[in-house]
């Protein structure tokens, strides 16, 4: 990685970490759409010894396809270009740059851009609204994942693969429902099944309902004026709402790859796959807590410490950079452990090898994007 052969290194120069910390991380207002460069206000003092993955050789292609499947399936309700106008192409192009383009790629892509707009009704469009509408929806989701899965004339469900859809009809006999994301939805893990086996789906089925419900749950306390949750309440909530686990199994659809339940469940995969799940959630929170607030939304790492710790702005800032280059830096030397490790399986070497990578994209990414820079693109 470069700094490949030792990723987790890393140096402050003059600055001490909170120092460094106070200057970058709340500073919100003023900031560019676009990428910025180490000079940026918005830059986090670790954010040049961290990898910048490259982008996929076909970014291009990946990206119309991307923006003509939001257009065909109707699922935001008009055209896709605000809602593509937050980035997240170019999350996608970078964090599974080394992938295939194949069938694999376009699922992955797809879970993580329907995820984004689910997360956008949870954080933003169902906030301070009566609760009845966002139950619905997940249930009709939860659903879709509890349905009985069709054989496809095999046992695990790949031997059948499919045209890419455009989310109209469902393999499964779905009718339709009303709110075009759960028929979009349905159509996806339709396609997903042909892809993988019923232990994947399985797996991913509980990381998903566990994000739905987490996020349900907070939604709900939110509805009833709990607005910023205590930071027992966040960790205990956090680890489940932000789809990091998801994002784990698109990771695998990506590359091909069919990790076991055995391997998910080793103690060192365990580890590493919590310290992921932390350094996704914190950075995103890290430059999402000035939109969110604005939007109402109080569930954030910054918010908790300074509501209820009685951290100031600048000194919740530095605590919660502070966390994340250390919790970076223990993900990249356990999971480099895994991806350089003789006594792993290929697969899983490989596995953890995309992880990192999506990892250090996901960390320049939330730094730059136009999804953290104004909430305009988000309604």
């Amino acid at each position: 990685m470069g700094r490949d052969a030792s990723p987790y290194s890393r140096t402050h120069g003059a600055a001490g970490p909170d120092e460094s910390a106070k200057q970058v991380f709340l500073n919100e207002s003023g900031g560019s759409d676009g990428p910025s460069d180490e000079s940026s206000p918005h830059t986090p003092f670790f954010l040049g010894a961290v990898p910048s993955p490259s982008p996929h050789p076909d970014a291009g292609t990946i990206g119309k396809r991307v923006e003509a499947w939001l257009t065909a399936t109707g699922v935001l309700g008009g055209s896709p270009r605000t809602f593509l106008a937050q980035g997240h192409v170019d999350l996608i192009v970078r964090a599974w740059g080394d992938a295939p383009c194949g069938p694999g790629l376009a699922a992955a892509a797809k879970w993580l851009m329907l995820t984004w707009i689910l997360d956008d009704r949870f954080d933003d469009q169902w906030i301070g609204r009566p609760p009845a509408g966002a139950r619905q929806t997940v249930r009709a989701l939860t659903d879709v994942l509890e349905a009985p899965r069709p054989t496809h004339g095999s046992a695990d469900g790949r031997a059948c693969r499919k045209t890419e859809s455009t989310g109209k009809t469902g393999g499964t006999g779905h009718t339709g429902p009303a709110d075009p994301l759960v028929r979009v939805f349905a159509v996806l893990w339709d396609e997903t099944a042909a892809l993988t086996t019923p232990a994947w789906r399985a797996r991913y089925a509980a990381h998903f309902r566990s994000y739905l419900y987490a996020s349900l749950d907070y939604l709900e306390a939110s509805t009833a004026g709990e607005t910023v949750p205590t930071l027992p309440e966040y960790l205990f909530h956090r680890d489940r709402d932000g789809a990091v686990l998801c994002a784990a199994g698109w990771t695998e659809l990506a590359h091909g790859l069919d990790i076991s339940d055995e391997v998910y469940g080793h103690p060192q995969v365990v580890d590493v796959l919590m310290r992921f799940n932390h350094v996704v959630c914190w950075v995103n929170d890290l430059y999402s807590a000035q939109g969110e607030s604005a939007a109402g939304n109080g569930k954030n790492l910054l918010r908790s410490l300074t509501v209820h710790e009685d951290l100031t702005p600048d000194s919740a800032a530095a605590r919660v950079g502070a966390l994340c280059e250390a919790e970076l830096m223990t993900f990249e030397f356990l999971a480099d452990g895994i991806a350089r490790g003789p006594s792993w399986p290929e697969e899983v070497r490989a596995f953890s090898r995309a992880l990192l990578r999506f990892a250090h994209a996901l960390v320049h990414w939330t730094a730059t994007a136009r999804r953290y820079r104004t909430m305009e693109v988000r309604r």
